[in-house]
């Protein structure tokens, strides 16, 4: 009586287990669906931002995410122009709850296989999960669950085929980024 108690307290435990692991997979899974529309959101404000007048060749200098707009900058989180809302992260997709999400742009860089030969504008932001990060990777690039992401950014625009967008990063410092103009410069 005694093993079989045993071997039904150690099945209900390793059933709570999975259960936990496949909550946890799930959640990741919601939470890079959010990043990944952030990244789609910020691609169609950059896309308004062109149309209604900023450079391509230079909407990496021209576009900021924080501070007033003027004359020379377009903060696209700017409330009065409305070209989008600041993503509110579950803290579950962030890396540290505690810290903002910061964005900003990679170095304009030709990605192979991602228009001509002109460089292109990959726009970026930190504090991803790295759950979140492993899930962006495979759904964007079919990149394997168990499979670490890469290093950095040149790491992932150096594969092949070339990321276009992903997430990249290795000790807690996850990044996602999305090349959001090409042909720019």
């Amino acid at each position: 009586a005694l093993v079989i108690i045993a071997v039904v307290v150690a099945a209900f435990s390793l059933a709570n287990r999975d259960s936990q692991n496949n909550a946890d997979s799930e959640q990741a899974k919601v939470n890079s669906t959010f990043v990944l529309k952030v990244g789609n959101d910020l691609q169609s404000a950059v896309n308004r931002a062109i149309a209604d007048g900023a450079d391509p060749a230079n909407i990496n200098t021209q576009i900021v995410f924080t501070g007033a707009s003027n004359a020379t900058n377009l903060n696209l989180f700017d409330t009065t122009l409305r070209y989008l809302t600041e993503p509110n992260f579950p803290a579950t997709a962030l890396a540290d709850s505690t810290d903002p999400v910061v964005y900003g742009w990679e170095t304009p860089v030709g990605v192979t296989g991602v228009g001509g030969t002109g460089a292109e504008q990959i726009i970026n932001f930190n504090n991803v999960a790295e759950d979140v990060c492993v899930r962006i990777n495979n759904a964007v690039n079919g990149t394997l669950v168990t499979a670490p992401p890469p290093g950095t950014f040149a790491a992932a625009i150096g594969l092949s085929p070339a990321w276009r967008e992903g997430c990249v990063g290795s000790a807690g410092a996850f990044s996602y980024f999305r090349v959001v103009v090409t042909d720019a410069v």
